[in-house]
């Protein structure tokens, strides 16, 4: 098996109206009744549902609008020359709130047109058939493993959660000994580790998310550097892959620069310091939900799939959300396509973004692309001018 080639340190800028049975329900109502209010926006009179229980927090308003060979030194060769859900509702029991229960009163029940579902005597089983849903793709809503029908709720979830997964853009002030332009060749490394073992984006992604999330609270020497590199990307591909390269792999990979007791012992530190919060929203998630939105073709997929991963090396990235930086990629994607209009309504409806908003981003990652021909960092550029990817990185605009 060949070995990735030595990097040398060089730097760059860089989701027939029917009513059922009059019959009388029991007087109480089920978690799913109170579910399908929320997620079709249903009135909860219809429902026969006097009141409908919120969590604390959570406003009417938001539910109807659906936001619930290389020496010793490694591969890097030497660095140091440098300056530096919904909760599971029980059936409430009628009657006055005791211990945040709130009683409901149950009449005839009444399913609003958009869905559709079975009625026992106990609860409603719905499949939500919501306007907002307009903007799945028909292969997508007939497929059962895409679960066309929570796509909105599990990326509203997603959208609620990613910024709490996110490093402070400035951690590398407190890092004694490493600096912006070393990550940016680590990463430009993992990227060339990555698409020898044929990992998936999302490995890529998240190896990158738990290294920075890392070295926010821990310091780290720039010797070790490269360990928390493969260490990174050893968890994260435990966590994404059917086969995830083993541990000797990346002892292979760093040309035995590091001992398999060195990367199982990084690999125990990470975790603890993370606290085992692995499963986190990254930017390849929210790529692949909208470019389907947005529907692109396999070219048009390649190129906003090129532009995410430019923003990888690039430390003044971070301040953005992944699903900010997946909303500037597809702007800008279209932009450089020529497709009109560059940011579509269904865009919009699904980011809840205007394209103000993005602009200041997209610009930002259009000079990167600019720059990328240019740059000493070649592995994201070199992996994209390869024809399975359309060799959109051979491509000028």
């Amino acid at each position: 098996m060949a070995k990735v080639p030595k990097l040398t340190a060089t730097w760059g800028t860089h989701a027939e109206q029917g009513f059922f049975a009059q019959e009388q329900l029991p007087q109480q109502a089920s978690g799913d009744i109170l579910l399908a209010s929320a997620m079709c926006s249903i009135p909860a009179a219809s429902l026969g549902v006097g009141s409908l229980p919120q969590r604390a927090g959570v406003s009417g308003a938001s539910c109807a609008a659906g936001n619930v060979g290389m020496p010793r030194g490694g591969v890097l060769g030497d660095i140091t020359n440098m300056a530096p859900g919904s909760m599971p509702i029980s059936k409430a029991t009628v009657g006055k709130p005791t211990n945040g229960a709130f009683g409901v009163q149950t009449a005839a029940i009444a399913i609003d047109p958009q869905c559709q579902g079975i009625a026992t005597s106990d609860a409603m089983v719905l499949t939500p058939r919501c306007s907002e849903d307009v903007d799945i793709p028909d292969a997508d809503a007939g497929d059962p493993q895409e679960v066309a029908e929570y796509c909105r709720d599990i990326y509203s979830m997603m959208t609620g959660r990613e910024a709490a997964f996110l490093p402070r853009p400035d951690y590398l002030e407190a890092q004694p000994d490493i600096n912006a332009k070393m990550r940016a060749i680590l990463i430009d490394w993992l990227v060339e580790v990555h698409m020898k073992y044929k990992l998936k984006t999302e490995t890529l992604f998240l190896a990158v998310n738990l290294i920075d999330r890392f070295l926010e609270k821990k310091s780290i020497t720039r010797k070790k550097l490269q360990l928390l590199g493969v260490t990174g990307m050893l968890v994260a591909a435990k966590f994404e892959e059917i086969y995830p390269p083993e541990v000797r792999d990346f002892v292979y990979i760093t040309d035995k620069a590091y001992t398999k007791e060195e990367i199982l012992s990084m690999e125990v530190l990470m975790l603890t310091v993370l606290e085992f919060n692995i499963n986190c929203p990254t930017v390849a998630h929210f790529f692949e939900r909208y470019q389907r939105i947005n529907h692109c073709n396999e070219a048009h997929r390649h190129l906003l799939q090129y532009v995410l991963e430019l923003t990888l090396p690039d430390f003044k990235m971070l301040r953005y959300t992944p699903s900010h930086l997946a909303a500037a990629a597809t702007l800008l994607s279209n932009k450089l396509l020529k497709q009109h209009p560059a940011w579509p309504a269904a865009m919009v409806r699904q980011t809840q973004q205007t394209e103000a908003m993005v602009k200041g981003c997209a610009k930002e990652m259009c000079g990167l692309l600019d720059a990328a021909e240019r740059s000493p960092l070649q592995a994201v550029r070199k992996k994209f001018s390869q024809p399975k990817y359309h060799s959109v990185g051979k491509l000028t605009f």
